[in-house]
């Protein structure tokens, strides 16, 4: 059996949100792309650039011990295969923002520009969850991280102006941590292969991508 290719990122924006557009995807490979605005991709050029190689202390936390931060790991990473909870196989693959060298272990962060609170935290955890498992447990000839014993979301919300010649913008930080569970995560995984081998789902009312769908593909 073709292990199942799972995006980390696809659980928070794809499984979250329209089923049935989650299911087209995985299932008959239908995606429309609205695109992705470039100014997130320059923002993260930004803060990769000045990130790199800094303490933890630049993270405005006391949640994560003494470490150096790293985010010029830019390879695609790939998991071994694994295998849910009915012995189904599956890979993770994906990359990160950033990972910090503690010497004797790791941990991994992921940047976002937002918002969020805490209480949106659990959105995101199988993400990096699935970020720890990529790196303790990969597939031939990608990097291994080992242990990974922190896991969370550094999070820049626009905050201010400021002008010294040239307007700047300033950014308020937050670090959240996120809690791994790899048994949650592999009964979460199950429930995803469950329902891509199940029927098809109805078409999402109020959902945009779901009404092109309809009339792209009629039934």
């Amino acid at each position: 059996m073709k292990p199942y290719l799972f995006s980390p990122s696809e659980f928070a924006f794809g499984f979250a949100g329209c089923k049935r557009c989650y299911y087209d995807l995985k299932v008959n490979n239908i995606k429309i792309n609205f695109g992705f605005p470039t100014i997130f991709s320059k923002i993260d050029i930004i803060q990769k650039k000045f990130y790199h190689n800094k303490s933890t202390s630049y993270l405005n936390t006391n949640k994560l011990p003494k470490g150096v931060i790293k985010t010029d790991y830019a390879k695609l990473q790939k998991s071994e295969v694994l295998y849910d909870k009915k012995d189904r196989p599956f890979q993770l693959r994906g990359k990160i923002d950033a990972y910090i060298d503690h010497k004797n272990f790791f941990s991994i962060i992921d940047f976002k520009v937002t918002n969020i609170n805490e209480k949106k935290t659990s959105t995101y955890m199988t993400q990096l969850n699935s970020y720890a498992l990529m790196f303790e447990r990969p597939d031939q000839n990608f990097l291994t991280l080992k242990p990974i014993k922190h896991l969370g979301i550094f999070c820049f919300e626009p905050n201010d102006l400021n002008y010294n010649k040239n307007p700047s913008l300033e950014m308020r930080t937050h670090y959240f941590e996120i809690q791994r569970n790899d048994k949650n995560f592999f009964e979460f995984i199950t429930n995803i292969i469950d329902f891509l081998e199940g029927d098809i789902p109805e078409m999402t009312n109020g959902c945009s991508i779901c009404d092109i769908k309809s009339q792209t593909f009629p039934k």
